[in-house]
């Protein structure tokens, strides 16, 4: 069979020359909060949004756990609120809600501490992906959760696919219409178990995914910046040059066959 995602975000473009060249791709556009400089935020962005490009914007809480640093929340808000303000289409744009990566307490924690405020981007249109971390509770007890303190469930639930991932069992819990598989685009073994899962007691629901895109691809990039390249584009550097050939015959499919 065939699974469509709606989008695959192509995670990892969060300096310039590779988000220029994602951009002049088309493609769905994945970067880190705070990563992104003030001409990302309040130019090429916002512009990207507003001519219909898809943009995904990850805390970058996964990092900061996997180099067990302290999150800087008040600057990833700050990112958020400015692209929203920036933007007159913020349905295009899907942000990450504040977590702790494998602590659903602490998680929940973040979640009651900055409602107001995550409950405001949902008003405002944008798509908020709520990760749902492992726990005492279910995953669709921390779904229902969710739905209480944000008093909507106008939200993605976002399923993680790394470190600390929920289970096939996990997604077999949860009952939703929007979902968001957090750091893979590749449909492997475990994770069509886990869409089977989450397909089964949610027909129609909405599906999209983010990988990092470039990790795997660099020594073709690397290959193709010493190579003559497409003029329309020689006013950029090669290295965005580069990413841009490759996009070309190598960006995420909507359809995966699993």
């Amino acid at each position: 069979m065939q699974y469509p995602w709606k989008h695959a975000f192509h995670s990892g473009m969060s300096s310039s020359s590779d988000l220029r060249a994602a951009i002049q791709a088309g493609v769905p556009v994945g970067v880190v909060a705070n990563l992104l400089t003030n001409a990302q935020v309040f130019l090429a962005l916002p512009k990207y949004l507003n001519g219909g490009g898809m943009v995904f914007v990850d805390s970058g809480a996964f990092t900061a756990f996997q180099k067990r640093e302290v999150m800087k929340w008040n600057k990833v808000f700050f990112t958020y609120d400015a692209l929203i303000n920036q933007t007159d289409f913020p349905c295009n744009l899907s942000i990450v809600a504040p977590d702790v990566v494998g602590d659903q307490a602490a998680t929940l924690g973040l979640w009651h501490e900055h409602a107001t405020q995550i409950s405001g981007w949902i008003e405002r249109g944008v798509r908020v992906i709520v990760p749902l971390q492992k726990g005492a509770l279910s995953a669709g007890s921390m779904l229902e959760k969710a739905t209480e303190i944000f008093k909507t469930s106008r939200f993605a639930a976002g399923i993680p696919s790394n470190l600390e991932a929920l289970t096939a069992a996990d997604c077999s819990t949860l009952w939703h219409q929007d979902f968001h598989i957090l750091g893979r685009v590749k449909i492997t073994p475990d994770l069509s178990l886990k869409l089977q899962a989450l397909s089964k007691n949610n027909p129609g629901a909405q599906f999209t995914s983010d990988a990092n895109w470039l990790r795997s691809r660099l020594k073709k990039i690397s290959s193709m910046q010493t190579t003559r390249l497409d003029m329309r584009y020689q006013v950029e550097t090669r290295r965005t040059q580069a990413v841009r050939a490759v996009l070309d015959f190598d960006a995420y499919m909507c359809a995966v066959r699993i």
